[in-house]
């Protein structure tokens, strides 16, 4: 059993789970007390997951963390939406791991399991937030929303989201997932530091991957964008 990226987006399969990660439903709220109004990207987000269901033929649905946006505990909006984005997507069987932006998510999400990891073969899912106890020697996470900064022969600079894939201090395989929702945050790879008590154990020869497959090499040989 393998881990695949899915190609054009950031949505991995293992077996028969389709994996994604930091839907940060309820972001929406946030962007229009900034003074922008969007619409509801609920719909938008479960018609994406089922077009990419159809595509791996997945029968489980696992979201790795960040279902909501709001921290600690959840707007009215993210209490209507939240229980709306499950019910739009096409799978019967889903799974939550907690993510640090979920306070209170149980209460939200019904029947649906909400667990701390999860163990599919070779591989442990956890967020990314907290450590995670396991014997497991690939680890699979997301929390960190990383794109990499890119600049092309006119100046013009361009920020991707990106696939973060390499070897940690203990020697295990560590995969960090790009955001799901489009309008979360970024952790700029060639700028920043990784967050988290696992990412931050990622060794430099880390390779970075754009959603449609291109490597970019390594994160210690990109240009470096520093942040002044």
């Amino acid at each position: 059993m393998k881990a695949a990226f899915v190609r054009n987006e950031p949505a991995i399969k293992i077996d028969s789970s389709l994996v994604i990660a930091d839907l940060h439903i309820g972001i929406t709220r946030d962007i229009w007390e900034k003074g922008i109004s969007l619409p509801s990207q609920v719909s938008r987000m479960a018609e994406r997951v089922n077009s990419i269901k159809k595509r791996t033929r997945t029968s489980r649905l696992v979201i790795l963390g960040d279902v909501k946006h709001r921290i600690p505990v959840a707007s009215f909006q993210e209490e209507r939406e939240v229980p709306d984005f499950l019910s739009l997507v096409n799978f019967r069987k889903i799974v939550i791991v907690k993510g640090n932006h979920d306070g209170e998510i149980e209460g939200i999400v019904g029947k649906i399991p909400v667990r701390k990891s999860l163990s599919i073969g070779r591989y442990c899912l956890t967020h990314g937030h907290r450590k995670v106890a396991t014997k497991k020697n690939m680890i699979i996470i997301g929390h960190n929303q990383p794109h990499v900064k890119l600049k092309d022969e006119m100046g013009a600079i361009y920020v991707e989201p990106a696939w973060v894939q390499g070897i940690m201090k203990d020697g295990r395989e560590l995969t960090i997932m790009p955001a799901f929702n489009e309008l979360c945050g970024a952790s700029i790879v060639n700028e920043q530091k990784f967050i988290g008590p696992i990412a931050k154990n990622l060794l430099p020869s880390a390779r970075v991957y754009l959603l449609d497959g291109t490597d970019l090499g390594t994160i210690d040989r990109l240009p470096r964008f520093e942040r002044k």
